[in-house]
């Protein structure tokens, strides 16, 4: 049984990991001057993957028996705000 929660939090991991790589990726291309309305679009779907998957590990780790921070709480509440807001509200 701990195999499965190990693989499980190992797969939040790297979610995690590969959203923070694809946001941080678009943000050093967009800083080089190679930004379009298509990379700016892209560049916030990724900041809303990493939100997206940052969430998901906290909830996993609480689901765990984690108890996090009171700022970690409050952040994750603000996350997932932000994330269920529909595309217009979200980019204004």
């Amino acid at each position: 049984m701990d195999s499965d929660r190990d693989v499980d939090l190992l797969s939040h991991f790297w979610a995690l990991h590969a959203a923070l790589l694809k946001r941080d990726g678009l943000e050093a291309r967009m800083r080089t001057g190679a930004a379009d309305e298509e990379m700016f679009d892209r560049s916030l779907a990724a900041a809303e993957g990493v939100l997206a998957a940052r969430s998901g590990l906290y909830r996993y780790l609480i689901s765990q028996g984690w108890t996090p921070p009171d700022t970690t709480v409050r952040d994750l509440v603000y996350d997932e705000t932000v994330l269920s807001e529909t595309d217009g509200a979200v980019h204004g």
